[in-house]
């Protein structure tokens, strides 16, 4: 289902499902990150779920916080998540990739490159500066980077939240664009 509109990049509360038809294989981008290929192949047909809760801030310049769970069936690879957009380096433990290193920022259009958005046109609100939400992780003992970002897209004439991925791994580099469809508000996370 398409995203509705009172839903941006500033607030995407709410439950996400995968479209794998629109959505780009991650085969390549598992591999650079040292992906076994047994789970590869579970991970490239198994359903994937977002529910994305913005957390109240504590106080009146607190970070924005989104809590974030990751469901996937089949495959054990649930996960759950804390998202704060402050441009800070966490470090986490997440089933799949072991321990990574992530920041996440709120990012402007001047700030994106047609590179971080894998040449697509991602939406941009009138009024409002804020189009994305730009993460990068590393994979602390495998060696591989990913920028990501997230944005919204028109794709058929809907709107969808997007996460735009580049990997690098050294001299390596794989892309991939995720399409999600909304299907309501959160899961209890």
């Amino acid at each position: 289902m398409a995203a509705p509109d009172n839903i941006d990049i500033l607030d995407v509360t709410g439950h996400w499902s995968l479209n794998q038809n629109l959505s780009d294989s991650l085969e390549d981008t598992f591999a650079l990150q040292g992906i076994p290929w047994i789970v590869r192949k579970v991970i490239n047909v198994a359903s994937l779920e977002l529910s994305f809760q913005q957390d109240l801030p504590e106080t009146e310049d607190a970070p924005i916080r989104f809590t974030v769970k990751q469901t996937v069936r089949p495959g054990g690879f649930d996960s759950s998540n804390e998202y704060i957009l402050d441009g800070k380096t966490r470090y986490d433990t997440v089933p799949i990739f072991g321990e990574v290193s992530a920041t996440n920022v709120y990012v402007g259009h001047d700030e994106v490159t047609k590179a971080d958005s894998l040449q697509r046109e991602i939406e941009q609100i009138s009024g409002q500066s804020t189009v994305g939400i730009m993460e990068t992780t590393v994979g602390i003992h495998t060696g591989w980077q990913s920028r990501t970002l997230w944005a919204f897209e028109r794709v058929e004439g809907q709107r969808h939240l997007c996460k735009y991925a580049t990997t690098t791994k050294d001299d390596q580099k794989a892309t991939a664009r995720m399409l999600f469809d909304y299907l309501g508000p959160p899961q209890a996370l």
